[in-house]
């Protein structure tokens, strides 16, 4: 999926890439290695920051992190060509002030490239998805592209996936199966994020659930 991503992105050398919510730094490190982009990564957990860090020591600078809240960071103006919103948007409060953020922050001709969980806040299941994965709301890719082309930006290609991303979803509750006796012992949130990835499945395969991809370009 990441490098499906990138294709739609149309990444290249040499382009400065904010990878938002970068978690642990692995797409930022294949970013900074395949795609020769220059990368400044965003967590909020320190830990996270620490890994990635230290995975990506070894790329001269390439890709560089800061512990911050992509909704308050200050992105400076036209300072970058693409922003990476892989499964990261679901998570703010505020996407759409977020969004105006961006089309700031682009350089003219620079692109935004959001990959997320997708569906209507009105069907139980989506509402229960965004509780248990803490997310405040879950948009649909129509109200992503509304609010992206409300920004001034233009909407480049915008898809749905759904049957593509079932099998990582298989893999995590083959795991979790594998791991029920460790559940057993700990905190009810683990498993209520374990019915979570039930849902998951179920969403996907019913279409309550897409997977959104929007690729859009500021003028």
């Amino acid at each position: 999926m990441l490098r499906h991503c990138a294709a739609r992105a149309q990444l290249g050398p040499g382009m400065s890439l904010a990878d938002v919510g970068c978690g642990h730094g692995a797409t930022a490190a294949l970013l900074a290695r395949e795609y020769a982009c220059r990368v400044l990564g965003l967590t909020i957990s320190e830990e996270q920051l620490k890994v990635a860090r230290k995975l990506c020591a070894s790329l001269n600078g390439a890709v560089r992190f800061e512990l911050a809240d992509a909704e308050s960071f200050p992105f400076p103006p036209a300072s970058f060509d693409l922003i990476w919103n892989m499964e990261s948007s679901e998570h703010f409060f505020d996407k759409a002030a977020y969004l105006r953020k961006v089309a700031t922050a682009l350089k003219p001709g620079g692109k935004l490239m959001l990959a997320a969980w997708s569906g209507s806040m009105k069907d139980p299941l989506v509402r229960d998805v965004a509780r248990v994965f803490l997310c405040p709301e879950l948009w649909t890719i129509d109200e992503y592209v509304r609010q992206i082309e409300s920004t001034g930006m233009e909407i480049a290609s915008r898809e749905q996936l759904a049957a593509e991303v079932v099998p990582t979803w298989d893999i995590a509750a083959r795991h979790a199966r594998n791991s029920q006796w460790l559940l057993t012992i700990l905190p009810g949130q683990f498993r209520e994020f374990v019915d979570g990835i039930e849902l998951m499945r179920q969403g996907y395969r019913n279409g309550q659930l897409t997977y959104a991809i929007v690729v859009a370009t500021k003028p």
